[in-house]
């Protein structure tokens, strides 16, 4: 299994939940979570959306969680995940091997939509929200290679800072 979240210029590819299977699904009066048998945990709102084959945020085959019965879903995404895609607009898409994709979109930002590794939350809506054991790694979106950006330059040792003033540029 790799450890790492992929960082593109437009998302995250968050490696570790890649062949996850979940393994209980939680409903709750707002919304849903998907334990999985990795420790990971999705949780989203009911006005997340599945799909059985397309991506198309117009395809008419795509719905609320809520268009299908629990038991449906239950039944249906049994299969590992294959694509955990968590875009930087706040949308994400979780493929399943079998075809079914789940969708937060950019378009419905009053829907929550979390990732939690144990109790730590991983990303959210806004974004990365903790690396925790998983490194990000900048990937170039052409070649798949890694970016090595130079290390930050440390603070210099003969910076002064005025604590005492209220101007944020001093």
């Amino acid at each position: 299994m790799n450890s790492e979240i992929k960082e593109y210029d437009d998302r995250w590819i968050i490696q570790p939940l890649r062949g996850s299977r979940i393994a209980n699904i939680e409903w709750r009066p707002d919304g849903f979570e998907f334990h999985l048998d990795s420790g990971f945990r999705i949780a989203a709102g009911y006005g997340a959306e599945l799909s059985p084959r397309s991506l198309a945020e117009d395809d008419p085959d795509r719905h609320a969680i809520t268009y299908w019965p629990k038991s449906e879903i239950e039944r249906t995404l049994t299969e590992p995940i294959v694509s955990p895609v968590f875009f930087k607009s706040g949308s994400l898409r979780i493929g399943f091997r079998n075809g079914w994709n789940m969708f937060v979109s950019d378009r419905r930002p009053e829907i929550p939509a979390e990732v939690f590794w144990g109790d730590i939350l991983i990303w959210n809506r806004s974004g990365i929200a903790n690396q925790s054991d998983y490194p990000v790694v900048t990937v170039d979106k052409w070649s798949g290679a890694r970016i090595q950006a130079p290390p930050w330059p440390s603070r210099p040792a003969d910076l002064e800072l005025n604590y005492d003033s209220d101007d944020i540029n001093d």
